[in-house]
């Protein structure tokens, strides 16, 4: 996850969609129990059951830009080309539907999907301030077979916000699934 902004944030609450599978966020739990706020004090951090389900609460009376990234591993092959049912996804999803024009795009074996999300801001700015904030999520299997071979699927979403925040925002997300090689000889 990473916001940019251009201005000092006053009072700041997020709510940022986190990768969740059984009701459960394992990169949410990481983030809290790897304490991100070492990097930065003055950030606040938990997982909070919202209106549209498990988010990464991130609190801080005086904010500036943060990048945030962590890695948990597992101990199972990751289903790539089939993540929405069986691996941990950003959440929530709404409208969900196949993108049928970029399909294939990223590899033979590719898929995209578009959808809405939420995310909820809060915090005082001036005016004129500009704040995006991203969050990008990736499930990867590697291997080596006469050089490192991988396939994997991705999500990302952005919202660009101006002025000061109350509420929850709309945000346009993607989903690539079966990228990369599934044919191993």
């Amino acid at each position: 996850m990473v916001l940019t902004t251009d201005s000092t944030l006053n009072n700041v609450t997020l709510y940022i969609p986190l990768p969740v599978i059984n009701d459960t966020s394992y990169v949410g739990m990481d983030i809290i129990e790897q304490h991100f706020n070492n990097h930065d004090p003055s950030w606040e951090y938990s997982i909070v059951d919202t209106e549209h389900g498990l988010m990464l609460s991130m609190k801080n009376e005086k904010a500036r830009s943060i990048d945030l990234s962590t890695m948990v591993l597992s101990d199972q092959p990751i289903d790539t080309m089939n993540p929405l049912n069986n691996e941990m996804i950003l959440i929530p999803k709404y409208n969900l539907t196949q993108n049928v024009n970029a399909s294939g795009v990223y590899s033979r074996t590719s898929e995209q999907f578009d959808y809405d999300s939420k995310m909820y801001a809060y915090y005082d700015a001036s005016s004129n301030a500009n704040v995006s904030i991203s969050i990008y999520l990736n499930g990867r299997n590697e291997w080596w077979i006469g050089g490192w071979q991988y396939n994997s699927y991705w999500e990302t979403m952005e919202v660009i916000l101006s002025g000061s925040q109350d509420g929850w925002t709309t945000v346009s997300g993607q989903l690539v699934t079966g990228e990369g090689t599934y044919d191993i000889q």
